[in-house]
């Protein structure tokens, strides 16, 4: 080879970025360019006389490529391979390796190895596998939840949909398609609610809902529907219906229902129970209400028929007299006979003692009429007198406070008609008005004082809502009472004197059954404010039956 091609091979060689490495006859390296210094940690000095292999480290040594390698390279034969190697002081790297002999005058008088670093593209590789690993593991768990979110679906009570962003079907679980009445999927998936082969009642309603969700991008939880199918049990479905987002634009909605017949009906117990252990409590202050007009009823009655008596007995005397012959003694029988009647005492205490009786009687009316609208348990969610229930209640519970606070009754006359369960809202309002009383019994006793406390009890109309206030100036609580008060079995008064489930029950109706709201203002040592705010606008899908 000519010497200024030699001379520009070996300026290739030098310069290059992959390392090369000269092996004599031997199989001894001769020369090393600086990539290849660069590449091992091993000097020119330190690699020159030795063998090309005696320069690997770590476990490819203990291979069986790696004896193949070494046999190759002592017989100056051609070779490639790609190992895990370390460099002088230890860092470990990938080299491609390329060896060929060189060939002169028909004989091999030594070969050149190209090598490259390649830990880099190994590296990328060992991340690339190990990202198909865990892809891989993650298509197996993927499917081994979503078999088993299917079993889940598939065997749980609730009732769940979900639909893409134009609202057609992807998919429903086993429940769904059974209160639908539909035997599989592939009869939904990809239709509106309105292609459904169905005539039951929860397809418009919760396509209502789903549109809902889909203009607001809000959720919907917890509407209240009820199927009432022909000829067959009334069920109530709680629905809740969510946006599903990508992107933050509503991509469907997921839907979920649960039937809750069952818990409505424990509910109604519940409501029943209540309501009859009020109605067992004001019992004995009823009959004491009504033994008070029937007592002067009794007596004036009783004072009427012994004047009644003694007018009979002059009548019949006077009748006795007609048959006196002689005027003189005529006369003065009559006004013996007047004159022991006393007509001027009856003729100005009966009527008074009539006017009395009708009062009474009067009075025992207006106590049992009361009793009987307060026990009534009314027809479902239906336009009610607000001011009529409140004044009910008022009368009926009248025992409970009459002889510890005196009531300011003040009822807006615009209230007018409101839709509520009227059974149950007589339920909360006497169940405010006891623990008002109560509260000011415990204030009178904390300070010794026979006077009378104040309940009042007004109504009026705010916007699109009824309010009914009923304040006390009872003991009033403090804040961490507030915050609990509506709390199921929480109770401030005595072991035996109170369950909690009073409030607890009356928030339950105004707020979850009326859609309404109880707020309440408070502070110890002045009183407690209750406000019910009932709207007068109810949705046509919250319209229901009444807990009897």
């Amino acid at each position: 080879m000519p010497a200024d091609e030699t001379a520009r091979l070996a300026l290739v060689a030098r310069h290059t970025e992959d390392g090369v490495v000269i092996n004599g006859a031997d199989g001894r390296i001769e020369w090393v360019n600086e990539a290849f210094e660069r590449m091992s940690g091993y000097s020119r000095e330190a690699a020159v006389g030795r063998r090309r292999v005696d320069l690997v480290r770590g476990p490819f040594t203990r291979t069986a490529e790696f004896a193949r390698l070494a046999n190759e390279l002592a017989a100056l034969a051609p070779a490639t391979a790609e190992f895990a190697t370390r460099t002088k002081d230890g860092q470990p790297y990938w080299v491609a390796m390329s060896v060929k002999p060189v060939v002169e005058d028909g004989r091999v008088v030594g070969s050149i190895g190209v090598e490259r670093d390649v830990t880099s593209r190994r590296q990328a590789e060992e991340r690339a596998r190990q990202t198909l690993r865990r892809a891989e593991s993650l298509a197996v768990a993927l499917r081994y939840e979503k078999t088993l979110l299917t079993r889940v679906l598939g065997t749980i009570p609730h009732v769940v949909w979900w639909k893409n962003a134009d609202l057609r079907y992807v998919g429903a679980n086993t429940a769904f398609l059974t209160l639908r009445g539909v035997r599989s999927q592939a009869e939904i998936v990809g239709r509106l609610e309105g292609q459904l082969d169905t005539t039951d009642e929860l397809g418009p309603q919760i396509a209502a809902l789903e549109n809902q969700v889909v203009a607001t991008g809000e959720p919907v939880v917890d509407a209240t529907v009820t199927l009432v199918p022909p000829g067959g049990e009334v069920r109530t479905i709680l629905v809740s219906v969510l946006p599903n987002t990508e992107g933050g634009e509503v991509a469907g909605v997921i839907g979920i229902g649960a039937d809750i017949s069952q818990v409505t009906e424990l509910e109604r117990q519940l409501a029943q129970a209540s309501r009859l252990e009020s109605i067992g409590q004001l019992a004995a202050g009823i009959a004491h209400e009504i033994n008070t007009p029937v007592q002067y009823v009794s007596d004036n009655t009783r004072f009427v028929s012994e004047s009644f008596s003694g007018v009979l007995a002059g009548l019949e005397q006077l009748t006795a007299l007609t048959q006196e012959p002689d005027a003189a003694a005529l006369r003065r029988r009559l006004g013996e006979v007047v004159s022991s009647l006393d007509l001027d005492f009856v003729a100005e205490e009966v009527p008074s003692a009539l006017a009395q009786s009708l009062e009474g009687l009067e009075r025992v009316a207006q106590i049992v009429r009361a009793m009987k609208d307060f026990s009534h348990p009314g027809t479902g969610r239906v336009q009610t007198d607000l001011n009529r229930v409140v004044e009910t209640t008022a009368q009926v519970s009248r025992s409970e406070w009459k002889y510890l606070a005196e009531l300011t009754l003040e009822l807006d006359p615009a209230v007018g008609l409101v839709p509520c369960f009227e059974g149950e809202l007589k339920q909360v309002v006497l169940n405010i008005i006891v623990n008002a009383a109560q509260a000011i019994d415990e204030r009178r006793k904390a300070e010794g004082t026979d006077a009378l406390g104040h309940l009042g009890i007004s109504t009026r109309r705010l916007g699109d809502e009824a309010l009914i206030v009923i304040s006390d100036d009872g003991t009033g609580m403090d804040e961490a009472t507030v915050l609990r008060v509506f709390d199921p079995f929480f109770t401030t008064k005595g072991v035996g004197k109170g369950t909690g489930q009073g409030l607890s029950l009356s928030h339950s109706i105004v707020v979850v059954k009326h859609g309404g709201r109880i707020d309440i203002r408070s502070k110890p040592g002045h009183g407690s404010t209750f406000t019910i705010a009932l709207p007068y606008a109810v949705a046509d899908d919250a319209e229901g039956e009444e807990t009897p």
